[in-house]
């Protein structure tokens, strides 16, 4: 009778060892889940904040083009000057050398 008290008793505490084990298990099992929903966010994060930094470095690039563009503008336009005095300068000693009727 002892005997099979004994048992029980190990029985008992075994399964007691099995329940906390399944319980830890469950616990482990619910904290990679979380950790794993977490790096999909973190992922998620990472890759929003490249395609922001990207889109960023566009604009950046966007903008330094339409300065060179009105730069190279303002250059045409500071040439097309100086050409169209040249061409006044020029029609006016014409005038001047041309006879007089």
């Amino acid at each position: 009778m002892l005997n099979a008290m004994g048992n029980m008793a190990a029985i008992n505490q075994r399964n007691r060892l099995i329940a906390e084990q399944k319980e830890q298990a469950s616990a482990i099992r619910a904290q990679t889940a979380a950790l794993e929903k977490r790096n999909r966010i973190e992922g998620d994060r990472a890759t929003m904040e490249s395609q922001r930094l990207k889109i960023e470095k566009q604009r950046l690039r966007a903008e330094e083009a339409e300065r060179e563009l009105r730069k190279q503008q303002a250059e045409q336009l500071k040439q097309l000057r100086n050409l169209m005095a040249d061409s006044f300068a020029t029609l006016e000693r014409l005038e001047k050398l041309r006879p007089a009727n």
